[in-house]
């Protein structure tokens, strides 16, 4: 390679200067959420925690379990929160108010993993009937003002995994769906905290 040449009282072009790369912050995972959900009654939790007990050791999954009285349904999640604004629980709580409570049967005959998520959960069967009631749910929310989401893929989780689980057919579960709960969750504590159910006198 030829020498370079350099011309008296010229100094040589300085190397082009690097531009720092840039790494976004972790996102901050707020400590509240405020979901509506439906919740079976302690007797089919309990059933369906059995049944959520013998896949895992058909799966060989490892992890916790989801205890009976935190499974559910999660029919609109209304966002995450530092602190909960009381206005918008009591938006929620008025369009809840004003929708008849549920009284059908929810069939799961399937289980799978959600991709995404890593969420393994009972889905499939008949669930036309709990589509239709958070359809009902979702027009009261529209009109207090809430942007419900469109999607839904009824579902109940059992736990999350790293594991792949194809979708695969299990005996059918099936419970009865007879109430629908307003709750805050203290994310990455455990609690659901029930701010409002209806029908109210629903056994928790």
């Amino acid at each position: 390679m030829p020498e370079q040449l350099l011309l008296p009282g010229i100094d040589p072009a300085p190397p082009p200067l690097r531009r720092a790369r840039r790494t976004a912050p972790p996102k901050e995972r707020l400590p509240r959420s405020l979901f509506f959900a439906i919740f079976p009654r302690p007797e089919d939790a309990a059933s369906i925690a059995a049944l959520a007990a013998r896949l895992k050791d058909r799966h060989a999954l490892k992890g916790k379990l989801s205890e009976a009285h935190r499974l559910h349904v999660t029919l609109y999640h209304l966002g995450h929160f530092p602190a909960v604004p009381r206005e918008k629980v009591q938006a929620a709580l008025e369009a809840a108010a004003a929708v008849a409570p549920p009284s059908f049967e929810v069939v799961f005959d399937e289980a799978m993993r959600f991709e995404q998520s890593k969420a393994f959960v009972l889905c499939g069967g008949g669930t036309s009937a709990l589509a239709a009631f958070r359809q009902r749910l979702g027009e009261a929310l529209a009109d207090a003002g809430f942007k419900p989401e469109r999607g839904f893929t009824p579902h109940m989780t059992l736990a999350y995994t790293p594991r792949k689980i194809e979708p695969h057919s299990i005996e059918p579960v099936r419970w009865m769906a007879d109430s629908f709960s307003l709750i805050e969750s203290h994310v990455g504590e455990g609690i659901h905290e029930v701010l409002g159910r209806w029908p109210s006198d629903r056994a928790a």
